[in-house]
This record gives C-alpha cells, structure tokens and sequence, in this order.
C-alpha cells in the first residue's frame, strides 16, 4: 500500500520499534492511494497553521505542503533521525520538532493549529484519551483533527481472516521445526489494533470535539502489501511472539511467498477516517 508517504512508526505516537521496520509498507502504492483519501479531509486556503503528527520522514508533510504551499506546517515526530531526513527532504518549507502525540501540548502554545493530522498511525498511539486531550490543547477553536487507519477491529474482511490464520498458522509451525524460541502464550494484538471504528468515536467524544464525521472504504490490495505489512514490529511480534521481530518478519515473509509465491491473490481491508473538531 503505500508509495506515498510516511515513514510511521510505534516511535512515532508513542511506541518503541525502530521506524526503519515501516518502510516495505509505505513504498506500497496501494497504501499510498488509502492514505491519500486522508489527504483530502485536510482544509486549504488561508494560510492554515497544519501539525503533521508522526510525521516520520516529512514525505505526508511535502505532501501536504504540494496541496497547500501557503500553510505553517509543524511536523512532530520522537525519532530523530526520520526528522533529519524530513528536514533534508524541505528544507526551510517546515518546521519539525521531536515529540510524540501525549507530549504536543508540552511542545506548542494551546490553540496554535488549525488542524492536526495524524496519517494512519492513530493505532499506534498507546493512550488514547491522553492523546486527544493534548491534541485537543493545541488546536484552536474550531481547529480540526483528521485522522484514518487501516489497523482497526473489522479492518480486515471475514473472508479473508483464513488467510491469515493460515499465513501465522504456518510460521509458527516453521519456527518451531527450526527451534526458535516461539513463546508459549500470546499476550494478544496491541490496544491500538483492537480499538473499533466506535471506540475512535467514543474517545473523540469524551476528548470533548464535536461534528465528529467517520466513513469506512474498502480497499483491494496485492500480495506485495501483505508481504510489506510482514515485514513490520507491529504484525511480526504478534503473529510470532518470542521470536526476534526481524527473524519474525523474514519468517513470516518466507512463509507468504511459500504459500501464495506463485498464486496471485488479493485481499480486502477497510481504512476508517475520522474529522472531528475542537469547539
């Protein structure tokens, strides 16, 4: 999915595993296109004020920036390496600042930004509630937040769950013929992958934003966003728990192109996007 955009990463609202891991997944065409429908729930015009949340490398940024070069933009992100590289992408276009999505009300004056965007990396976020509180600081009256995911409950399509099951299924049972250290009980998905389309909803209104407004689209994707989305901390580590996530990504990756190498198939998953705003 994603030849568009950003380099995200657990780091980047909050988590830990090195960015580097989310790059196969971004350079995904596909997941480009999913995140590009975010793009489009920003508002223009004026000379807006934009916080790009995890803003990774700064290519969402210079996207933003292509659609609007009259706006501030602000990009936040806690690893300092990806905000090098955002900086060495644009130059004096942005300003880029070290935090992660809980510490933006300690890095900005209240009300500063007309909108902040978080693209899809809103499941990585740890805290919720702490997060939209301190985004909700930020933004001015009647500022917006835009955000979407595609690692959601009901993100992926009941037809396809088989295929999953088969693709984990398999590597385990790879990983225990190899010996590796396969731990005995799964602690389960990450909080940010179990949260539903209503749980963004609830939040958001608990966070005190109204005119909150979600639509749900449906994507067909290739085998080359399965085999990126492999590669990344967030599946690996719960597909393969114990294991190294590196090891875990190259097995589960050797596993897909086992099973399905040679037998083109594609897969259905639903991306939710959320506009809200802060009263």
């Amino acid at each position: 999915m994603n030849a568009r955009a950003d380099t995200k990463s657990p780091r980047a609202v909050g988590g830990s595993p090195p960015s580097t891991d989310y790059v196969a997944l971004r350079l995904d065409r596909e997941y480009a296109e999913l995140n590009r429908t975010l793009l489009d729930l920003v508002p223009v015009g004026s000379g807006p004020a934009v916080l790009d949340l995890g803003c990774g490398d700064g290519a969402v940024s210079e996207q933003l920036l292509r659609r609007d070069p009259a706006m501030s933009l602000v990009g936040a992100d806690p690893d300092a390496a990806l905000l090098d590289a955002a900086r060495a992408r644009l130059g004096d276009r942005a300003r880029f600042v070290e935090g992660d999505a809980a510490s933006v009300s300690r890095l900005f004056p209240p009300g500063v930004f007309d909108t902040v965007v978080l693209a899809n990396c809103i499941h990585l976020v740890p805290d919720l509630g702490e997060a939209l509180d301190a985004i909700g600081q930020v933004l001015t009256g009647g500022g917006r937040l835009v955000f979407n995911s595609a690692f959601y409950s009901g993100a992926e399509s009941s037809a396809d769950l088989p295929l999953y099951a088969e693709l984990v299924g398999t590597a385990r049972r790879v990983a225990r013929t190899r010996g590796l250290p396969l731990a005995r009980s799964v602690a389960g998905r990450p909080s940010g992958l179990r949260r539903s389309a209503g749980d963004y909803r609830a939040a958001l209104d608990a966070a005190g934003f109204t005119d909150v407004v979600a639509t749900e689209r449906a994507f067909t994707l290739g085998p080359r966003f399965l085999t990126a989305l492999c590669s990344t901390p967030m599946f690996a580590t719960a597909a393969l728990p114990g294991i190294d996530r590196y090891t875990a990504g190259e097995l589960l990756t050797e596993t897909l192109e086992q099973l399905y190498g040679r037998a083109p198939f594609t897969i259905t998953r639903r991306c939710v996007y959320f506009s809200a705003v802060r009263p």
